[in-house]
């Protein structure tokens, strides 16, 4: 099963030998919002750790060869993409995520580094795509990466205790050592490498 922000909250906070919060709203979505305790605290090292670590790219949020159509000549990447990288047809290209003012407003959109413009006609662009998932929607091992981290800062920012931070840092090691991570392809490779018919093997002189 996977973790609950209140249990990754309760995680973080045990780092400095703080009780586990009470109830089950997290800081954020209680009415009026908690922004000043040490739970609000945790919950925001959460948030920016999971930015971080889901930005990295996983098997669980990385969707390959995503097709993104122009729309007037630009595409303007969703909010929850992450990172992007040309893929497919268009792998050969080097197209980046920059932003771009449109109206006074900052969008961003998909940049052709190459021939330096956010122009992409009216063809349809293939993108591998980095997108942010909600923690509470990530598998256990990907969910450990990001506690783990936040753990360590949380100490780090609160206590500096270097003791703590090597105990911290091997816990973090062993969450990162289980996590799935993205594969080469076994398929990535030219066609005929070997002969059809196993070669004869030549007779040793002397024999």
């Amino acid at each position: 099963m996977s973790m609950t922000m209140i249990e990754a909250i309760n995680c973080v906070v045990e780092t400095v030998r703080e009780f586990p919060m009470s109830g089950t709203t997290r800081p954020s979505q209680q009415t009026p919002a908690d922004t000043t305790s040490i739970y609000a605290r945790a919950e925001d090292f959460i948030g920016r750790e999971n930015m971080q670590v889901q930005s990295q790219g996983w098997p669980e949020n990385t969707e390959p060869c995503r097709r993104f159509s122009p729309g007037t000549n630009r595409i303007a990447l969703p909010s929850n993409v992450l990172r992007s990288r040309a893929s497919g047809p268009d792998a050969h290209r080097t197209l980046v995520m920059r932003e771009e003012v449109i109206g006074g407003v900052g969008v961003r959109s998909v940049y052709d580094a190459n021939l330096r413009t956010f122009a992409m006609g009216t063809s349809d662009v293939f993108l591998d795509a980095v997108v942010l998932l909600d923690f509470e929607d990530l598998p256990r091992p990907l969910q450990g990466v990001i506690v783990q981290a936040a753990m360590m800062k949380f100490q780090r920012r609160h206590e500096n205790s270097q003791l703590s931070d090597q105990q911290l840092l091997m816990e973090y090691m062993q969450a990162e050592a289980i996590a799935d991570r993205n594969r080469v392809k076994d398929d990535a490779m030219s066609f005929n490498l070997r002969p059809m018919v196993p070669q004869s093997q030549q007779p040793q002189q002397g024999q």
